[in-house]
């Protein structure tokens, strides 16, 4: 099947780099780097192709391109030479700057034409650059690009001056089906590829490229990564259904198994069950971060005493029986580490918080605690918190950094805030303290879910915004593609939680409240608030908002980021409601004529005067606002935006007669004020709203 496929596709060209074996983490990225990097040099030395493959294994990282072009494209170039008045002499003779720039592009000077440019008249020729055949070219592209691999740590082996990641064994090269001769370190390149490691150690060669994966899965090696990881999957599941439960998916450790073997196979393994005492996350994190093991649950969820190894070699009784030896002994560690902890409830850890750093200019952990119950009071406060969510809040943070001083994390860092929530339940705390324990963290990567309970909200906002205003305030700020703290995911996350939990917590108060516990933390307040708001605007473009939507709700100093939410969806649904433009038209009219006055007249005041009103039209205007005043702010009141946009479409009329028939900004400044005062006292309600003049008809 894969032959047909590499025929179908008109693979022509194949570099196989043969190695030691490759740690699981370097090829992910270098596969990346390899696929692009050799686009890129394609491209940029004229060889047309159709597309680029790249496939790794623990001992090999392949290229493959499809219908790549058997030379370069050739290329007319128009060069620039010196000035007509430098080219030529008084004669007309040519000058030496003129022979220069012949000779030295090997041109005929009967080529040579004269052509206007900005800065006068130059010289100019056409050169046809040379189409060098693909085979002549490729050598120098695969040097560049195999000693240009990035990996975390690269060394030099043997006599070899060149680093790598590990040692390279031999290159198999092939363009057409022909070798192509390359040669780096004494290593020369052939048609010679390598089969599995253990059960088929030779060199084999490899005539035609389409027969590349066949002739690797004949020899033990399933090349294509992709396909050797759903094959990888699909064993497991079948495996953890055949052992009478369900696999365990962890897309992470799938990914890391991939690139531990070159022919997966799947052993069912396992361990006793005294050790199911201990709690499953314990166990899943040994079997994971120690053994690369996947665990097995129960149709009830609950973790079985079976396990999962995916092994590079068939799975016979000694394969098993090693598995099953090393995990006990794993088990047995965790065994100690949990009952250590156990001697001691939770909260007993936390005041051996007291001598562990955070950070030498923000203090310790514990002074992180006190900081974090001082902004989650400001937001319990803000919020109208009863006094039952209010105290699990605190007991929350009280415990939340606990179990940073326990065995189990030291252990294993990725179980903070996990084990956390396992020591308090089995300590009898309330079930929303404990789940706030682990959800402070989260979310821990892109795409992890984001706490769901209020008091989890709370003490995850309070830990985020704490990270944010610490980090800004000792000058770890991030700075382009930089950003070592993930601050960038955790402002995200401010705001996400927000909108997701339904909770109108404006930032700015927050931050203004909390500005003391930090240095010069009442100048940072602007640039956290910048910071959080890009992030905002980055997240209500992926809801499918528009760019003046935004802007029309994030630019009016208000930092409710549910309530702004909520505005920036009505204006987007509103869009397609075809009065749309004309109560947009109507809101700008006013808006602008007014703005225009503010901006050259910011500190003047205006009184309005019922009495001073004259035309027909401006007591029209007033007397539908004053109408409608009580309804506009219980609608603006209630989040009810879309019946207020139905509410101003009917203000139209009495708008269009207000500027069709009314001078406002007339002579006599009396009546000029008070026609600017009415506009005022209606636009009064919306400017804290949203800021019409950036929406787009």
């Amino acid at each position: 099947m894969a032959d047909e496929i590499m025929k179908e596709k008109n693979v022509n060209f194949l570099c196989e780099i043969g190695t030691e074996e490759i740690p699981a983490g370097y090829l992910p990225p270098a596969i990346e780097y390899a696929e692009k990097a050799f686009k890129d040099r394609l491209a940029e030395y004229r060889i047309g192709y159709e597309n680029v493959w790249v496939y790794a294994t623990p001992r090999r990282i392949a290229i493959l391109g499809s219908d790549v072009a058997d030379a370069q494209e050739s290329l007319e170039e128009e060069l620039k030479g010196p000035s007509v008045k430098a080219a030529y002499d008084a004669a007309g003779n040519p000058t030496k700057a003129l022979l220069g720039f012949v000779q030295g592009n090997n041109i005929d000077i009967a080529s040579v034409y004269r052509k206007s440019t900005e800065k006068g008249e130059y010289v100019f020729c056409k050169k046809i650059l040379e189409a060098k055949k693909t085979a002549d070219v490729l050598p120098v592209i695969l040097e560049e690009i195999i000693l240009s691999i990035p990996f975390p740590k690269s060394m030099r082996w043997s006599d070899k001056r060149v680093a790598f990641c590990r040692p390279v064994r031999y290159f198999l090269v092939l363009f057409n089906n022909k070798t192509i001769p390359i040669s780096i370190e004494n290593i020369p390149s052939g048609n010679m590829t390598r089969g599995h490691f253990i059960q088929y150690n030779e060199m084999i060669p490899v005539e035609k490229i389409e027969n590349y994966e066949s002739i690797l899965e004949k020899h033990g090696v399933i090349v294509n990564h992709q396909r050797r990881k759903e094959m990888i999957r699909a064993a497991l599941e079948d495996a953890a259904k055949k052992a009478g439960g369900v696999l365990l998916h962890d897309e992470e450790l799938l990914d890391t198994v991939t690139f531990l073997v070159e022919n997966p196979q799947v052993a069912v393994c396992e361990f006793d069950r005294s050790y199911l005492e201990i709690p499953d996350i314990v166990l899943i994190t040994e079997m994971k971060e120690h053994q690369k093991y996947f665990a097995v649950l129960d149709q009830a969820g609950k973790l079985m005493n079976k396990f999962l190894v995916v092994s590079n070699n068939p799975p016979t009784h000694y394969v098993k029986a090693g598995n099953e030896r090393v995990i006990a002994a794993r088990f047995n560690d965790g065994r100690f580490f949990f009952n250590e902890d156990r001697k001691k409830k939770l909260e007993d850890f936390v005041e051996s918080l007291k001598s562990v750093l955070f950070h030498k200019e923000l203090g310790t952990i514990y002074q992180k605690i006190e900081r974090m119950e001082k902004i989650a009071a400001v937001i319990a406060e803000e919020i109208s918190l009863t006094k039952d969510e209010a105290e699990k809040v605190k007991r929350a943070i009280y415990l939340c950094k606990a179990d940073l001083n326990t065995a189990m994390v030291f252990e294993f860092t990725s179980l903070q805030g996990k084990i956390g929530k396992v020591y308090a339940l089995l300590d009898g705390e309330d079930e929303d303290v404990a789940e706030a324990i682990d959800a402070q963290y989260r979310p821990r990567f892109s795409g992890d879910r984001l706490p769901e309970e209020k008091v989890s909200i709370i003490v995850s906002i309070s830990e985020k915004i704490d990270n944010i205003f610490g980090s800004f305030s000792v000058g770890n700020i991030p700075k382009g593609s930089q950003d070592p703290y993930a601050l960038r995911r955790q402002a995200n996350a401010i705001v996400e939680m927000a909108i997701e939990g339904g909770m109108n917590i404006p930032i700015d108060v927050v931050l203004e409240k909390s500005a003391s516990l930090y240095r010069n933390g009442k100048d940072l307040i602007g640039k956290i608030l910048d910071f959080i708001n890009a992030r905002a605007k980055t997240i209500f473009g992926d809801r499918g908002f528009r760019y003046d939507e935004i802007d029309a709700c994030l630019s009016i100093g208000n930092y409710d980021y549910l309530e702004l939410f909520r505005r920036a969806k009505s204006i987007n649904e509103y869009r397609a409601n075809e009065h749309f433009t004309q109560m947009l038209l109507s809101l700008k009219r006013m808006n602008n004529i007014y703005n225009a006055f503010r901006q050259k007249n910011r500190d003047y005041v205006l009184n309005f005067n019922l009495a001073l009103l004259v035309e027909d039209a401006e007591k029209g205007l007033y007397t539908f606002f004053d109408s409608k005043k009580a309804d506009i702010e219980l609608l603006i009141q209630e989040n009810r935006y879309i019946e207020l946009f139905d509410l101003l479409i009917t203000a139209k009329p009495v708008i269009d007669a207000f500027f069709d028939k009314v001078m406002v900004m007339a002579d006599d400044l009396n009546v000029r004020d008070n026609r600017l005062a009415l506009l005022e006292r209606i636009l009064a309600p919306f400017k804290n709203l949203m800021d019409f003049s950036k929406i787009s008809e």
